[in-house]
């Protein structure tokens, strides 16, 4: 009897810590720091519509050549493609660590504010105050998609003063 009592309330203290894990898909969504900006509920300065595409490239409309400083922008991302997508924003640096986690779990599906993972025909959104002097990178780290080119460079410049 003493033993069934242990058993159930070990059983009962580790539950939570075993059902915390979530789905096999590996989703999640957290707060993001940045070098190149945050998350931003302000009205947009301008609004451009990304599709991604199984080429793996991103066509963003109108063409995204520049950014500025204090800028908020909201990203309508659509995976126009047949196959799951990401569209990932941040440095360099940010997306390396990135494409790192995303090789360890590769069916991670993104909901944070600056990454949106989704399967074709899904369309998400990502809102985002660019912030600094670094250069943003635009990618998707889903493994493979990055090294084939699936990414997009640019500049923040400063704002006006």
């Amino acid at each position: 009897m003493m033993i069934r009592i242990v058993f159930v309330f070990l059983a009962s203290s580790f539950a939570p810590v075993l059902l915390a894990g979530g789905a096999n898909d590996h989703g999640h969504s957290h707060a993001h720091e940045s070098s190149v900006g945050e998350a931003a509920a302000a009205v947009p300065d301008r609004i451009v519509e990304v599709a991604m595409l199984d080429s793996m490239r991103f066509v963003f409309d109108p063409e995204l050549e520049s950014l500025v400083a204090g800028e908020v922008v909201e990203f309508i991302v659509r995976n126009d493609g047949r196959i799951r997508h990401e569209f990932s924003v941040g440095n360099a640096e940010e997306q390396a660590r990135h494409a790192e986690m995303m090789r360890k779990m590769p069916n991670m599906k993104h909901a944070d504010p600056n990454a949106v993972t989704l399967d074709p025909g899904e369309t998400g959104v990502v809102k985002w105050r660019f912030a600094g002097d670094d250069t943003v990178v635009f990618a998707c780290n889903i493994p493979g998609h990055f090294e084939a080119g699936m990414l997009h460079r640019v500049k923040i410049e400063a704002g006006a003063s």
